[in-house]
């Protein structure tokens, strides 16, 4: 019963925090272009009566793959289906997308304390739930509108973690659940890949002293299994054998065979159990596993930057959101948890169970350098705090037992530091610049956009690339191309249009993006697009209303949008 409410606590906290966000969100807007996107290709499946990969429409009306598994699709598949007779299924879809926050992070919550539970008194068990439901770090991706797998790969790290620490005393069935849930997160999203090995990675440090040969290799069974038969089900677009590295593929079930190999002989070396040779025999095994897929698949250890060219790489990640640095206040703010989740690992090892503390500390620490390169990673170091944070509330009522008054007071400067200096900070963030007192700009929400854009319908529309997924998905327009990786045509076009000097014709590029008609709203900030450039570009003549003379202004609306078409 306990885990049920933690569940509630959590979804419900998860609401109350995105109380600002939700008049909006049941307006009909979504909070990421990714969500978008995601209903989008979730629709056009329904109407070709399969889950599809590529989203029609885009990259100038050739369409464009969107390299996602189809895991998350199938819940929320599974989620709209109830309501699809009575809303029909573009509603009951949005209805599905709507409800993902609060349910993942009821998960979350539950699941935090799930880890908890071996190692904390019940009585704090809460603690997780409220952290999991109102860190920033994890809060800023699971605000209500945002449907997409952030959080849900969370919790099935959470619960690879969880079954890794059950099978710790060589409990083989929850070996193999740590080993299906590390594939389930894998089929979710490759994003979570470094988290699952380092989980299992824990059970090769406890073979150094224990025999788990057992646990081992259920855990990589059912993580072969598990990715083997989710291939066979969500296949690339381009067939079983094609090697992507962005979504589920032939990589990772070879890296699931190689840890099945390995965790075989592990368990062969125990039969000749000689701790002295085994144990660094057992470990350069493992290494050599590991190594040996890279070397197979070397563009897996550049994440992102391993899937396109360098030259075009700096080009289309400068302008994704998650893929920036985390800087400034930002840092207190959404990976001050995770700092201090570090610490209180630090501080343990130097206590019992040394080499265990330590490598949870290396685990969070890896957590927070990634957050610090990567927003996409901020939310992983901010988990471990909200698994420690019940421990750490244990520990000092333990400390101070013959003393309540030091022992209340410890336990709310534990989380005054770890929930409430975080929460008041990310308050302070989120005000309003003052710098743009007095200037007026539309709101370029394009909630409304569909009127205006009635005579484009069927053409291509040159927009901005990250408004295309709303565009795709509001209208029945084509667009010139997205941030998507395997777009990268058409978002270089789309880029090459916007940075072309408008003269007395039609730049060459813009001719070349395919586009008929053009659709823009001025915004506070110069266009990140242009920003590198002289102030001559077709954005800067649009946003100072001089427009060239092969522009026809067809209209604008409330919103601040103005559509143009291209004559010849």
């Amino acid at each position: 019963m306990m885990y049920p409410l933690l569940f509630l606590l959590a979804a419900a906290l998860n609401i109350v925090a995105g109380a600002h966000q939700w008049p909006g969100v049941l307006a009909g807007s979504l909070n990421d272009p990714d969500s978008y996107m995601r209903l989008l290709r979730l629709e056009d499946g329904i109407r070709a009566g399969h889950l599809v990969i590529r989203v029609a429409r885009d990259d100038s009306g050739a369409g464009v793959m969107v390299e996602w598994s189809r895991l998350l699709d199938i819940v929320l598949w599974l989620l709209a289906a109830p309501f699809a007779p009575f809303i029909g299924w573009h509603r009951a879809l949005y209805v599905a997308g709507v409800a993902l926050g609060p349910l993942g992070v009821g998960a979350l919550g539950a699941a935090c304390a799930w880890v908890a539970e071996p190692f904390a008194a019940r009585r704090f068990l809460w603690a997780a739930a409220v952290a999991a439901a109102l860190l920033p770090g994890l809060q800023a991706f699971a605000v209500p509108g945002i449907v997409h797998y952030h959080i849900l790969l969370l919790v099935l790290i959470v619960l690879t973690v969880g079954c890794v620490a059950r099978a710790w005393h060589d409990n083989i069935t929850y070996g193999l659940l740590a080993g299906v849930s590390g594939g389930f997160a894998i089929w979710l999203t490759p994003e979570t890949m470094p988290f699952v090995l380092m989980a299992f990675a824990a059970l090769l440090l406890r073979w150094l002293y224990v025999p788990l040969g057992k646990t081992i290799t259920a855990c990589a069974a059912g993580f072969f299994d598990v990715l083997s038969i989710a291939l066979m089900i969500d296949p690339p677009q381009g067939g079983w054998g094609v090697p992507e590295i962005d979504r589920l593929s032939l990589v990772y079930v070879v890296l699931g065979m190689l840890l099945l190999a390995g965790a075989v002989g592990l368990w062969l070396l125990e039969a000749r159990w000689r701790p002295k040779h085994a144990r660094p025999l057992g470990v350069a095994l493992m290494a050599l596993a590991v190594a040996g897929w890279v070397a197979m698949f070397p563009k897996v250890a550049l994440g992102p930057y391993g899937i396109m060219p360098a030259a075009d790489a700096h080009k289309f990640f400068g302008l994704i959101q998650e893929l920036q640095p985390v800087r400034g206040w930002g840092l207190l703010v959404y990976l001050g948890p995770g700092a201090l989740a570090l610490g209180y690992a630090l501080w343990r090892a130097a206590g019992w169970a040394r080499w265990l503390w330590l490598y949870i500390a290396a685990c969070t620490a890896v957590a927070l350098v990634l957050g610090v390169q990567f927003i996409l990673f901020a939310a992983f170091a901010p988990v471990a705090a909200a698994v420690l944070l019940p421990l750490a509330l244990s520990e000092v009522s333990l400390r101070f037992e013959a003393r309540p008054m030091v022992a209340m007071l410890s336990r709310l400067g534990v989380l005054l530091a770890v929930l409430l200096v975080p929460v008041a900070a990310a308050a302070g963030l989120n005000k309003p610049s003052a710098g743009s007192a007095g200037t007026h700009y539309p709101s370029c929400n394009l909630r409304e956009i569909a009127p205006l854009l009635v005579p484009a319908a069927g053409q291509v529309v040159l927009a901005p690339a990250e408004d295309s997924p709303e565009l795709l998905y509001r209208t029945r327009v084509e667009t010139v191309g997205s941030l998507y990786q395997h777009g990268l045509r058409g978002y270089l076009r789309d880029r090459a249009a916007w940075r072309a000097t408008p003269g007395a014709r039609v730049p060459g590029a813009v001719l070349a993006a395919g586009a008929r008609f053009v659709l823009f709203c001025p915004t506070v900030a110069r266009y990140p697009l242009v920003a590198d450039l002289p102030e001559t570009t077709l954005w800067d003549a649009l946003e100072a209303g001089n427009q060239p003379p092969w522009l026809q202004p067809l209209g604008s609306n409330a919103q601040g949008w103005r559509l143009y078409k291209i004559t010849f």
